[in-house]
């Protein structure tokens, strides 16, 4: 009886070490190629012994994607995402995970387990969406996304109704009350003022144009 006990707070503390070493958000750059980049995230979870997963691609909007036929250990982990005609393989090794993220290609990415700290700046991972003044007679929609990694945050800018998608940003910088970015690729910049619930600001291509920023509406 004591040997068994003994194996029971054996098999116990397996398990709790696993959910210390695995639980948390997963972060890595997903490279497209020609300069495309996306944020690709794995949440991992532990309650009451089963193993939860879901897939983020915060660049895109997507976040708690849920994923079908998890094998998880804490060396390995392989999922599906039928919904997305995606998969993925990785090795756990320490705070890394190091993978093959497969959707009609197959591309290699480092997960880095996010830290305290870099958790606490999942807070500001949100979509803004505005309306640039371009003349008093129009407006062009753009949208920027934040995603956190581990070394800071990887932003990009959709412009939908030009059909363009992931414009890369530099210098991204954002706290309580400011927030700006530059974009070499479109000769751009943006540095605006936490009003309320909205960034106030202007946004300088050429000439300077008002654009106010909103969380996504209802």
């Amino acid at each position: 009886m004591k040997r068994l006990v003994t194996l029971l707070l054996l098999l116990i503390a397996s398990l709790f070490a696993k959910a210390d070493k695995l639980d948390g958000n997963w972060r890595g750059m997903l490279e497209l190629g020609q300069g495309a980049k996306l944020v690709l995230g794995i949440e991992i979870s532990t309650i009451d012994g089963q193993d939860i997963v879901y897939l983020d691609s915060p660049n895109q909007g997507m976040v708690d994607h849920p994923v079908e036929n998890l094998e998880l250990s804490q060396d390995e982990i392989r999922f599906d995402t039928p919904e997305l005609n995606a998969s993925f393989d990785g090795t756990i090794t320490g705070n890394q995970i190091v993978g093959v993220f497969t959707q009609g290609k197959s591309f290699d990415i480092t997960l880095t387990k996010l830290s305290d700290k870099s958790t606490a700046r999942l807070e500001n991972e949100v979509r803004w969406y505005g309306d640039l003044n371009v003349t008093r007679q129009a407006t062009l929609p753009l949208v920027l996304n934040i995603a956190v990694i581990e070394s800071g945050y990887y932003a990009t800018l959709d412009s939908p109704q030009q059909q363009s998608f992931g414009i890369p940003l530099s210098d991204f910088s954002i706290d309580e009350s400011k927030l700006s970015f530059t974009s070499p690729i479109i000769n751009a910049s943006y540095s605006a003022k936490k009003v309320d619930e909205m960034w106030e600001g202007t946004f300088v291509q050429g000439a300077a144009m008002p654009l106010n920023l909103k969380k996504k509406p209802l």
